[in-house]
């Protein structure tokens, strides 16, 4: 264990070592980590939720005090599965729209740095485990307004129509072109 961890040497030697307490204190970090991610992505009705977050933090801490308590070779090969049982899992989160629009990637990638978080909360790693939630809410909570914020400045722009007839679209071209737009792609799909 790590007693360079700044936390882990606030709390005291028994948060280092794989006892009782500190598997507790690892789950309820776990737990109300993921609880509070799964609440901000479930705020926004985005597919994986609270209780989805939570397992699968809970799962990661679990096995990396699974791996902890077994030390096979000093490899954590349960931890290292859960990580691709983790991926396999949030990239079924994904959705593509009808209009081959990606949709759900962000809660994807969120829930499977989550898992990542529960193997540090696992390992005792308190400090990386704090840092990276923290990160993992700024960029959950704090960047989406920079974005739409770049977004609304940017000049680029994506337009989806439903047109009844092709000869809609040759207007909407030559209109385009009128005001000086410039088309960079267009999709047709019946």
């Amino acid at each position: 264990m790590n007693m360079n961890d700044p936390i882990a040497a606030l709390l005291g030697g028994w948060s280092t070592e794989l006892n009782l307490y500190s598997a507790l204190l690892r789950v309820a970090v776990s737990v109300v980590f993921a609880a509070i991610i799964g609440c901000e992505r479930a705020s926004k009705r985005h597919a994986a939720g609270q209780r989805t977050f939570i397992l699968v933090s809970l799962a990661s801490t679990m096995a990396m005090l699974l791996d902890q308590s077994v030390e096979r070779a000093g490899m954590p090969l349960i931890s290292a599965a859960t990580v691709i049982a983790i991926a396999i899992i949030s990239s079924n989160s994904i959705l593509y729209s009808s209009k081959n629009q990606i949709k759900g990637l962000t809660t994807s990638v969120a829930l499977w740095a989550c898992g990542v978080i529960g193997l540090t909360i696992g390992a005792g790693l308190y400090t990386v485990s704090v840092i990276g939630y923290a990160a993992l809410m700024c960029c959950l909570a704090l960047f989406p307004t920079f974005e739409i914020d770049l977004k609304n400045r940017s000049n680029h722009f994506e337009v989806h129509m439903e047109l009844k007839s092709s000869s809609y679209l040759r207007d909407f071209v030559t209109v385009s072109r009128r005001l000086g737009l410039r088309i960079d792609d267009i999709e047709a799909n019946q």
